[in-house]
């Protein structure tokens, strides 16, 4: 467990980068073949129905955006947890709540600055460049810089919004998630034991009912406090007790987020219209989040493995991998699949090179966004 307890968490960097590749992974399948997402509606475009086989098999994991969200959103939580929890155990002045507001404040410009300045560049792409070019799912019409400028910079970070750009709709619960994040782990530090598996139920109930991925939120909190309280200590038991969460979570997040459910998740799927809301999906990724991330901090070999330098390098790129794909996917996915198509290659030998090539442009240009944009942000940050 010393790799958790120093200040940088090296496996959260392998998570990351793995789940914003499959988030990416997510919207190319909606673009190429979108019944791995919406199931027997649409028409099978791959060899075997294997589109639409994984639209509701467990392997569909690989093009499960949603759950692929919920982890990411659960490891921020998680990370604002454990920086909280940190820094009001190691300090020894009593300076703690100067420490939180910093972080408030730049959680907002990390998060706003690298995030508009790709919003601003697909506007710019579609206003100027090719106004006509037929855009992502979802994107139709061309917002005013005036408009834009409000969606990207205020409204996304408040409410669910993709007006700007399709993936940014998840990320007010990344921000309204900081505060609550901060509240809920001030809360473990001065609530008895006894009382936190009460408080954790509750507000979960709470924030769940407000909104279903703010479960996410105490989900990430919980297992912060967890890694934090050395429950979780390294040793052989919890190594083969692992396997129960790790395999509960990739089989949850494999859980059909659009398609009709099949097998035993038809079980889970009756239970939908029973729940709060009609609630459900989210929640069983969530879930599958949450159990496949304590998997994670039971298992030292699998954070070694999570911790290699090619993963680890994928999560330093993630923020540039999350911001870029889509514009990659458009403006030079599209011109790409219409000219390989025009030579007479068939569909799926198409959509495998185009796969290949988006590949080898996103990852270089998320590279040189990470040292453009993301470095002087950061070197700005250190001087406030």
């Amino acid at each position: 467990m010393a790799e958790q307890n120093s200040r940088r968490i090296t496996w959260i960097d392998g998570l990351k980068g793995i789940a914003c590749l499959l988030i990416f992974t997510h919207h190319f399948s909606l673009e190429y073949f979108n019944g791995a997402y919406f199931g027997e509606a649409m028409e099978s475009r791959l060899p075997f129905r294997l589109d639409i086989r994984l639209s509701y098999e467990p392997y569909g994991i690989l093009t499960n955006g949603n759950f692929w969200v919920c982890v990411f959103v659960t490891l921020a939580a998680f990370l604002t947890a454990a920086g909280v929890l940190r820094q009001c155990a190691a300090s020894q002045r009593g300076d703690w709540q100067e420490k939180l507001s910093g972080m408030i404040i730049k959680r907002y410009v990390r998060l706003a600055v690298p995030c508009g300045a790709a919003g601003i560049l697909y506007w710019l792409l579609r206003q100027f460049l090719v106004p006509r070019f037929a855009c992502y799912r979802g994107l139709e019409n061309i917002l005013s810089f005036e408009k834009m400028l409000w969606h990207t910079f205020v409204k996304m970070w408040i409410v669910p919004d993709q007006e700007a750009l399709g993936p940014y709709w998840m990320l007010y619960i990344i921000f309204w998630g900081t505060f609550m994040a901060i509240i809920l782990s001030l809360a473990t530090r001065y609530t008895k034991k006894w009382t936190l598996p009460f408080f954790f139920a509750i507000a979960s109930l709470l924030l769940w009912a407000r909104d279903e991925y703010y479960l996410c939120v105490v989900v990430g909190v919980l297992l912060a406090w967890l890694m934090n309280s050395g429950v979780l200590a390294d040793n052989r038991r919890n190594r083969w007790l692992a396997l129960l969460p790790l395999v509960g979570g990739l089989y949850l997040g494999g859980y059909p987020s659009y398609a009709t459910p099949v097998f035993f998740y038809r079980y889970l799927g009756k239970l939908c219209p029973y729940i709060y809301g009609g609630k459900g999906i989210a929640t069983y990724h969530i879930l599958g989040a949450g159990l496949l991330i304590l998997g994670i901090l039971m298992s030292v070999p699998v954070q070694r493995g999570l911790s290699a330098r090619p993963l680890r390098w994928l999560g330093s790129v993630s923020m540039g991998v999350f911001v870029l794909h889509v514009t990659v996917m458009q403006f030079a996915g599209r011109p790409l699949r219409d000219w390989l198509l025009g030579m007479g290659l068939s569909y799926p030998l198409t959509v495998l090179l185009v796969f290949l090539a988006l590949l080898a442009v996103l990852l270089p240009a998320a590279w040189g966004y990470k040292n453009s944009v993301e470095r002087l942000l950061e070197k700005g940050l250190r001087r406030l």
